[in-house]
């Protein structure tokens, strides 16, 4: 997973160099909203740590977590349901299965095999596992297209990368603008085909069935004319607290907005590379960097910088 993490940060930023030079700076702000509840996220992994050990004791602190924040996560739900049908919570139970299933909780084989749950009530227990078969089968078929995409994505940006990039040539001349113009086309097409998937069943990450769609919404939309990008970012840090997207790729997009706006980042996700050398967009405080990126359990900046830079 880091050699894929590190292939990608290279190829998603790789644009920059084009966006930079482009686009205008304009006066537009990122605008400020909670995207990680610490308290929540502290309650919730205490509970992950007494699963099985002390099953009270984990439920109990989910659903304090719960009291928190209106939880969103349709697998902190089910799991806080598991949990109480096996403490023989039956109501308890029934509704936090149910509120799960509500949000698009989606992993059949797992939940199948759950028999607590139709030990207290089959019937109603078999009547949210055919919603979750039904909504499993949909992500599966979903997930093969968005394998294409994320084909597309990363096979036009690693040819800009090893025939432009890598090769130091003029990122003006006739032979990159070839590639850049088709890269366009093509990120027209991908985002038209994630904008329709998005309209019907909201942005879709770790729900996915292959490593590769998992990540194509993410790409896609960190692709996106910077205006897609603005008007879609509530519904990206919606899908922070769906657990659809790591809490850790976040930042890579108010960052990117940040550097193409203002000329400046918050959380260090952001590099260009210039005649074979990697070039970080400036900090906006570089004192409080490592602070910002703390919040997404992102490591040290200077950790990251060198790593990217392969030192």
């Amino acid at each position: 997973m880091k050699n894929m993490t590190k292939i990608i940060c290279v190829f998603s930023f790789v644009i920059l160099l084009f966006v930079f030079i482009t686009s205008s700076y304009g006066d537009n702000q990122v605008e400020g909203a909670m995207v990680v509840n610490t308290v929540y996220n502290e309650l919730k992994d205490s509970a992950y740590m007494y699963v099985d050990e002390n099953d009270s004791l984990a439920l109990v602190y989910l659903l304090k977590a719960f009291k928190e924040e209106t939880p969103q996560n349709p697998r902190h739900l089910y799991d806080a349901g598991a949990l109480a049908a096996r403490l023989g919570q039956k109501r308890l139970a029934f509704e936090m299965l149910e509120m799960s299933v509500n949000k698009g909780y989606s992993y059949y084989d797992h939940m199948k095999k759950n028999t607590n749950f139709p030990s207290f009530d089959e019937v109603r227990f078999n009547l949210c596992l055919d919603k979750v078969r039904k909504r499993d089968s949909l992500l599966y078929r979903v997930s093969e297209g968005l394998d294409s995409v994320f084909k597309l994505d990363q096979d036009i940006r690693e040819q800009f990368e090893n025939e432009i990039l890598r090769k130091g040539k003029d990122t003006e001349s006739a032979e990159a603008k070839i590639i850049l113009d088709s890269m366009r086309i093509i990120d027209d097409k991908n985002l038209e085909y994630v904008n329709k998937l998005m309209d019907n069943n909201g942005f879709l990450g770790n729900s996915l069935k292959t490593k590769k769609s998992k990540l194509t919404m993410y790409l896609i939309y960190l692709h996106a004319p910077i205006e897609v990008l603005e008007n879609k970012l509530g519904i990206i840090r919606q899908a922070v607290k769906n657990g659809e997207l790591e809490v850790q790729l976040y930042p890579n997009f108010e960052d990117k907005i940040l550097s193409i706006r203002k000329g400046v980042q918050k959380y260090g996700t952001q590099y260009r590379v210039l005649n074979g050398e990697v070039v970080f967009v400036p900090l906006l405080d570089s004192l409080n960097v490592d602070l910002y990126r703390s919040e997404f359990n992102l490591g040290p900046f200077e950790s990251f910088a060198k790593w990217i830079k392969g030192q």
